[in-house]
Parts: C-alpha cells; sequence; structure tokens
C-alpha cells in the first residue's frame, strides 16, 4: 500500500505545483485567491490497487511474512496505536510496548519479503494518544516512536473519537515534513448518500487549508444498508470521491480519485451489513476499475469461518462460512 499511495501523493503534489505556477503567470490580484483553481488532468490514476489486511497486534495472529506471502497481500495495516495508561506514550491497544520483540521479528521477516508496514492510531475506541499528548511536538514525537519502532513511514490515523485538529494536524505536518512520513486519515461513512461524515469533512477541509499532503481512507463500513450492500459500498465510494473534489477543487475526479483508499468490515458488520466474498470481490474490482488507490479490510484475525451465522459481529471470526484467509484471497484476485 505504501508504494502506491506515495504514487499518488507525489501526484497530487504535482498537481498542486501545475496550479501554483498557473497562478503565477496569470493576472496579479490584490491578495491570496480563494477561488477554486482550474481542475487539471494529472495525474493519471494508479496502474493497480494496493491491498492490505488489518492486524490487531494485541491478539494472537500467524505469522504476517507467511500471510502475504499466501494470499498475495501487498502489506498490513498495524491496529491501533493508543496511549499507554492515559499518557503522552505510545501503546498498541494501550497494553503492548510499541517495541514488542515478537511483533519486531515478525515485522522484519515482513519487510524481508519486500510488503509493505503501515501504522494505524485511533480506532474505533480506547484512549486516543492524540487527546494524550498535549501539544504537536510531543505528539509528533510519540508518532515517531512508533514509525522507528515499526521501520515504516506510512501513518495512519483513524478518526473516530473527538480529537484536537489543529494539533494533530501541526503534528502530522512536523512528520511529513521532517521525515518524508506519508501521511494517511481514515475517516467513517455516514451512509451511501451521504458519504464522509459531517465531521470527517471539515477535518479534510482543515488539512487542505493547512496545505498537509494526505491521501483518504474511507470506512465502506457500519453504515445504513441501502440496496445490496455490495452496491451500498460501491455507492458510498462515489459519494466520497465527490466530497474529496470538493475538498480539494484544483484536483480532476481522477487527481482526487487516485487519493483514496477503501476499507470494509469483512462479514458480519457491528450495524447489522453483512460483506460476503462476492461482495467484498464486487468492491475490489469497483476500486480497479474506478481509479481507487489501495483496498483493505478489518481484519486479518476474523479472516476465517469459526463463527459461521453469528448474529453479531465477533474480533475473532467474521460470522460467515469460509475458508482461512478467503477474504485476502479474494480482494488480492480481484484488485
Amino acid at each position: 500500500m505504501r508504494r502506491i499511495l506515495r504514487a499518488a501523493a507525489t501526484g497530487v503534489a504535482a498537481a498542486l505545483a501545475l496550479t501554483a505556477c498557473a497562478s503565477t503567470t496569470s493576472a496579479p490580484t490584490a491578495g491570496p485567491s480563494t477561488a477554486a483553481a482550474a481542475p487539471t488532468s494529472e495525474p493519471t490514476a494508479p496502474a493497480e490497487v494496493s491491498t492490505a489486511a488489518y492486524v490487531d497486534v494485541t491478539t494472537a495472529h500467524d505469522p504476517l511474512a507467511q500471510v502475504a506471502d499466501e494470499t498475495g497481500l501487498d502489506g498490513v495495516v498495524l491496529a491501533f496505536v493508543l496511549a499507554d495508561a492515559g499518557q503522552c506514550r505510545p501503546s498498541w491497544g494501550g497494553q503492548t510496548a510499541v517495541d514488542d520483540p515478537t511483533l519486531a521479528a515478525q515485522l522484519a521477516d515482513l519487510r524481508a519479503a519486500d510488503a509493505d508496514v503501515i501504522v494505524a492510531s485511533g480506532g474505533a475506541s480506547g484512549g486516543y494518544l492524540e487527546n494524550a499528548c498535549s501539544d504537536a511536538e510531543s505528539l509528533a514525537d510519540a508518532y515517531a516512536q512508533v514509525l522507528d519502532a515499526t521501520g515504516s513511514d506510512h501513518l495512519e490515523v483513524d478518526v473516530e473519537q473527538p480529537i484536537p485538529t489543529a494539533t494533530v494536524l501541526d503534528a502530522l505536518a512536523r512528520l511529513h515534513d521532517e521525515r518524508g512520513t506519508d501521511i494517511t486519515l481514515t475517516l467513517p461513512v455516514a451512509s451511501a448518500t451521504q458519504g464522509l461524515t459531517d465531521d470527517a469533512v471539515a477535518l479534510l477541509r482543515a488539512a487542505a487549508e493547512k496545505g498537509l499532503d494526505v491521501s483518504v481512507n474511507a470506512m465502506t463500513m457500519n453504515f445504513p444498508q441501502s440496496g445490496s450492500w455490495a452496491d451500498s459500498m460501491t455507492a458510498a465510494t462515489d459519494r466520497v470521491a465527490a466530497q474529496l473534489s470538493d475538498v480539494w477543487p484544483q484536483l480532476d475526479a481522477t487527481a482526487a480519485r487516485s487519493r483514496l483508499g477503501l476499507t470494509f468490515m469483512i462479514g458480519r458488520n457491528d450495524t447489522g451489513p453483512v460483506t460476503t466474498l462476492a461482495d467484498a470481490t464486487t468492491l475490489a474490482e469497483y476500486a480497479a476499475g474506478g481509479g481507487v488507490a489501495s483496498i483493505a479490510y478489518w481484519s486479518l484475525g476474523r479472516d476465517n469461518g469459526g463463527c459461521p451465522d453469528d448474529a453479531t459481529a465477533q474480533p475473532t471470526c467474521s460470522g460467515v462460512a469460509q475458508d482461512d484467509y478467503a477474504f485476502a484471497r479474494a480482494v488480492t484476485a480481484a484488485a
């Protein structure tokens, strides 16, 4: 995922640079213009869709390099970095050291296999590191500690709770400027017709106003189903892509989609919808045909048939009948 998202970000930066260059040759104005820049045809869509699975670091899982080799996944997203004991100290799930030796050994094997490692902070629950750190410098240092421990240069911030927006964006800007860290904001979808929640769009606007170069990962999960679940997820993707074009009007539709990733929940979602293997294939094929940069799923530890037909979502199985890692194989075959 890191490889393709970096290419997308480079293309976005190039498009922004083209817009800036064009403005220097136009008639002078009294001050900086706030009007939308003319769309540009740069960049082209990614040549392929990057694939990844989220890994709950605090739960048992098979060797990650082995799973990537057997399924064809491009990489993993390590989840979730939270505050240790409510302090500005990063940990996995608020309980496991970021330099855990068992994880470190698995990541070394994964990197040796040329797979991508992404670090994810935040998530649906727990004490956010973003709220425990009092200023941008300390938050950036905490992020850097995890990146160094994992050997990653890609940070994803999954925002599902209130955060101090200015502090977080300042910290992310520090990482990007000082370390060249790739930044992704993972944001919830409200519905297929609305797309991202209002708070998520407001965060993106703040990032755009700050000039922070970010990729956007839309959580195509846990929202009301309208029609088939596959149609609901693809419709939500279309709406989110339109929202990105609105937030960054200087980018055309292709460029906006090139900074978009999708994450879905396999099997039983928390709010009721069920993502079948056929649904996952449909979404991955749609992503591949629509210029989306990446697709990932929650989670590797659920990618098994240990609780078929369970009426509620479980953390260790998908809730549908399946072979082990069937969703990983379905996504990589279709993307």
